[in-house]
Parts: C-alpha cells; sequence; structure tokens
C-alpha cells in the first residue's frame, strides 16, 4: 500500500510512536501527503537556538503561514552562547534582536493558536509591540516568559498589558545585575509595579510564576509577591529575590513569605534557590503548619531546605544546583537526606572537588540512598574525581536509570567520549539516552550564576533490537574550539554495539579481533606479539 494513500489518523498514530524528532521529520519528508499530515505534530512546540537558526526559521515560518498555524509553544534562545561560547550583553546582544523579534511581530497574525512564548536572550526584545501584536493575535496565549538585561524595560511596555495569564516567567540576566544602580531596591526595573499590577489583579488563575536571575549580592526586590493569591498556582520558581529587606534584623518578618506559601496548598513545582534568608531559610519550611505543601513533587533548593521540608518523602524531582564541596563525610551527609526522599526518580546534583580523590563514594551512596532514579544528572567539578569505569559500575544497582547527564573532570589517562560512552552502555544497556561531558579544572567551585566550562561535550542515543538488546549507538560530539574566532567542531557517528556473531553483523577475521577491545581482544594481541617474539629469536638464530 502506497503512503500516500494513508488516512491521517494513521499517519498521526505512527508518529507517536516515534522516539526522536529526527525520526518524524524523516517519516514526514518520504512525501508532501505526509508532511502535510504531520506539520501539526513537527511544528507543535519550536524551540531555536542561536541567532542564524532563530532568523532563518523565522522567516520561513512567514513565508509559510500554513505551517506557522500549527505552533502551539514557540521559545526563542537568540543568543549565540552554547556550551562553548561566550556571553555576550548590552548593544551587542541586541544586534540581531532587532531583527528577530520583528519576525515575531510579522508572524504573530499567523499563530492563531499559539499558548505558550519564551524570550530567553542576554536582552529583553527590541521591538516593544512584539508584545502587543502576541497580544492582539494570539487569543490563546497564556504563558508568556522574557528576560531583562542591561537595557531595562519602558515603563510604558505591552509586557505589562496581558490579562489572564497562567505562566509568567521573568529572567535577571548578568547583564542586569552588572549595570544595576544601587538603591534600585523598589523598583528594579521601570514599570516594576506595572508588573505587579497585572499578576495580582489581573491574572487570578495563574499557574506558574518564575522570577529567577542569579545575584547573591544584589538580590532583586519581589516584596510584592507576599501580596499575590493565585488558588491555582502548582509552579513557583524563585532564584536570588528577597520579600522583606530586614529579615536579619527581625527574624519574625520571615512571616509574610511563609504565610503564602501556606497559603498556595496546590503547589506541585517548588523552587527556592535564593541565598535570603527571607526566601531561602531553611526555617521557613520547618516553620509550615504540618498541612502545608503536602503537594510538592518536584523540590528544588538545597540539602537543608529539602531536609526542613515535612512531605519530601512524596518528592519524585529534586535538583540541587549549587555544587556541594565534596569531603570525606559527603557520601555519607548525602545519602542520609536522600534516603529520606524513597520515591525519588529525578536528580540533579553537583559536587566541587577542590583537593583529594573520591573513588566514586559519592556515586555508590547516590545509587544505594536513591534506587529508583530514572533519570540522573551528575556534575562533579574542579579536579577528577574518579575513572569512568568506576562510575559506569557504580551505577549498575540503578536498574530503573534511563537517562543521564554526566559532567566530569577528565581524568589522567581516560578514555575518549566515544569508548566511555560505549562503556557505559555495556554496562548499563537500559540507558536509552545520555550526554557526557568533560570539564575544564577550577579553582573556585562552580555555582548556579557561573557553571564550569565544557571542553568536550557527546549525546548518546542507544537503538536496541525488539528484545531490548544494544544494536548500534548513535553519537554527536561537540568540542570547544582551539581558536577563539573559530566555531565548535560537531561530528556524528554510529558506534555498533552488537557482539561478533551476531546476526546481521560481519565476520571481521584476525584483523577484528586483534582491533577488539574485549578480552578476547586482548588475549588474540598477547598471542600474537608472544608468536613474533618467538619468530625473531628463531630468525636471530639461523643468522648466527
Amino acid at each position: 500500500m502506497n503512503i500516500d494513500h494513508l488516512p491521517g489518523d494513521l499517519l498521526l498514530e505512527i508518529a507517536s510512536h516515534l522516539r526522536l524528532p529526527s525520526e518524524i521529520l524523516h517519516l514526514s519528508l518520504t512525501s508532501r501527503h505526509v508532511f502535510g499530515q504531520l506539520a501539526q505534530v513537527l511544528y507543535a512546540e519550536v524551540k531555536l537556538r542561536g541567532s542564524i537558526q532563530c532568523i532563518q526559521t523565522l522567516k520561513m515560518l512567514v513565508a509559510h503561514p500554513e505551517r506557522a498555524r500549527h505552533i502551539r509553544s514557540l521559545c526563542l534562545h537568540p543568543d549565540d552562547h552554547g556550551p562553548f561560547a561566550a556571553r555576550i550583553w548590552g548593544r551587542g546582544a541586541l544586534f540581531n534582536g532587532y531583527a528577530i523579534s520583528g519576525a515575531i511581530r510579522r508572524l504573530a497574525s499567523k499563530m492563531e493558536i499559539l499558548q505558550s512564548f519564551m524570550w530567553d536572550g542576554e536582552e529583553l526584545p527590541p521591538y516593544d509591540d512584539m508584545w502587543f501584536a502576541l497580544r492582539v493575535f494570539c487569543p490563546r496565549l497564556k504563558f508568556i516568559g522574557t528576560s531583562v538585561g542591561s537595557i531595562l524595560t519602558s515603563p510604558n511596555s505591552h509586557l505589562f498589558d496581558f490579562r489572564d495569564l497562567h505562566g509568567f516567567s521573568l529572567i535577571f540576566k548578568p547583564g542586569f545585575f552588572a549595570h544595576m544602580e544601587p538603591g534600585s531596591r523598589d523598583e528594579a526595573i521601570p514599570g516594576y509595579k506595572r508588573l505587579w499590577c497585572m499578576l495580582i489583579n489581573h491574572c487570578p488563575n495563574l499557574e506558574e510564576l518564575t522570577i529567577d536571575g542569579y545575584s547573591p549580592a544584589e538580590p532583586v526586590d519581589a516584596h510584592r509577591l507576599t501580596r499575590g493569591r493565585w488558588p491555582y498556582l502548582r509552579k513557583l520558581v524563585l532564584g536570588d529575590v528577597v520579600t522583606e529587606w530586614h529579615t536579619a534584623l527581625n527574624h519574625a518578618a520571615r512571616r509574610s513569605f511563609l504565610t503564602f506559601l501556606e497559603q498556595h496548598r496546590n503547589l506541585e513545582i517548588l523552587h527556592l534557590h535564593s541565598g535570603q534568608m527571607s526566601v531561602g531559610s531553611p526555617s521557613i519550611l520547618d516553620d509550615l503548619h504540618d498541612g502545608a505543601l503536602p503537594n510538592v513533587r518536584d523540590f528544588g533548593g538545597s540539602l537543608a531546605q529539602l531536609q526542613a521540608y515535612a512531605h519530601r518523602a512524596k518528592v519524585h524531582t529534586l535538583r540541587l544546583p549549587d555544587a556541594i564541596l565534596l569531603r570525606e563525610s559527603s557520601p555519607l551527609t548525602v545519602s542520609a537526606v536522600l534516603v529520606t526522599a524513597p520515591q525519588l526518580t529525578s536528580l540533579t546534583i553537583s559536587f566541587a572537588l577542590p583537593h583529594g580523590y573520591d573513588n566514586g563514594g559519592i556515586v555508590r551512596s547516590i545509587a544505594s540512598a536513591c534506587p529508583m532514579l530514572e533519570h540522573l544528572d551528575f556534575t562533579c567539578a574542579c579536579r577528577p574525581a574518579f575513572k569512568f569505569d568506576t562510575f559506569s559500575r557504580s551505577i549498575k544497582p540503578l536498574g530503573r536509570l534511563r537517562s543521564l547527564q554526566l559532567s566530569i573532570v577528565r581524568a589522567r589517562g581516560e578514555e575518549t567520549l566515544v569508548t566511555c560512552g560505549s562503556q557505559l552502555v555495556r554496562a548499563n544497556p537500559r540507558i536509552s539516552n545520555f550526554t557526557i561531558s568533560f570539564l575544564e579544572r577550577s579553582g573556585p567551585s562552580p555555582t548556579r550564576g557561573s557553571p564550569p566550562t565544557i571542553i568536550r561535550s557527546a549525546s548518546f542515543d542507544l537503538l536496541t533490537d525488539q528484545h531490548g538488546l544494544p544494536v548500534q549507538l548513535r553519537v554527536r560530539e561537540k568540542s570547544r574550539p582551539l581558536l577563539w574566532w573559530r566555531q565548535p567542531t560537531a561530528t556524528t557517528q554510529l558506534v555498533d554495539m552488537r557482539p561478533p556473531g551476531y546476526p546481521g553483523t560481519l565476520k571481521g577475521g584476525v584483523v577484528a579481533l586483534l582491533l577488539d577491545p574485549s578480552p578476547a581482544g586482548q588475549e588474540m594481541r598477547v598471542i600474537c606479539l608472544c608468536a613474533a617474539l618467538v619468530l625473531s629469536t628463531v630468525g636471530g638464530c639461523f643468522l648466527l
């Protein structure tokens, strides 16, 4: 049967069983009919990174409104800073922002079902009337987010004119804190009072709220937050903000934020990354009454905050972004807290090893304390803590682990990323996708605002047969450019994970056995070396 004759419902059902977006794209490119039927899947969620991708893709969408009308979520990262690029803010970051925000302004009238829009750049969108176009032409838009850098908003910005939002995100970038004027506590940005008026008075059905930024020395004022009452609020993310400036002098002043938390019983996602006493103090969670925050399943903060949270046994996702200093007592300390959250299925944790050697002790303690983990994001910075094969063996008890993000400092004599990935799959064949990154040696401990520098990184996708056995490992490797004006290099390859003799594999003969990294290959190389020594000895005797 010709694929062009398949009904659209059947094609959508087939696409729903494809794991990777690239697989859906390859299916849609088989014919015009299939592409037209799968456009609603391909363009439902669009994420663009870098100025070139943003400009080119948005121009294409403006020229093809039949594709743009399927967009439900649009997330833009307009700056060219990945793991191997430096941050640029100020007028330099606005150079491409005009073209990108102008394209959004033209595209708004074609995105009829747009529900979520996020601008995550080092500076805010240069064309403020972009927000006006989104508000007028996208009636279903309920989730918006933006970032603020060194160039501030206008007091009359259209950003503050939205009504009945269900989600709002405001991220303060490093450029904002670098140019922040002293004494601007009450009015962090022009129109700040209008922002809170919009959220408190005109968005009663707010479900998600994010006010983020990293600056422990100069936090952003958010005292108006405690006046809000949103009965449907289920996600709250707070960075370095402060709700009461005199908390250090008056400990009772923490009561305003404590009361705010007690009034929002439906919170399911709670991230408190602030180092300020009025928001980030563990005693706030400890002082909550017993029935407060009973439904939090995704928690972010510090180990002390988790320990103070009464319902931590119900937490499924835990994020600890600030690096924990790795000492001899760290494995016991960390595992003692993690074991009190027995339902953890996802963990993000970071360590810094200023001196010494861990030899995998912290990994083994995490594996024993969190046996239900399905996703692990593990970072160990500053210096090498263990060999990679030690890590591969240490996570074997995590039988449910399906995805992994590992960032470590490469030990001396360590294998390549591809070899490390192959070792990990052979030791843990249930992991379907993972990322391994080698970090630069660093002196000070990394923070949430200044993560460690990545030298080389590789993402892996495991392809299995019908029995779940590894067949191929798809590897995409990126490395930092040696010269500052060059682009990062990227390579893609497929690694055959099938053992010799597996149906469908080619017999490589003696040469393939000599190059095989398995014990059989090692024995063959030893035999060949011994044979060569014997032949050379016999040949020398004949010559004499």
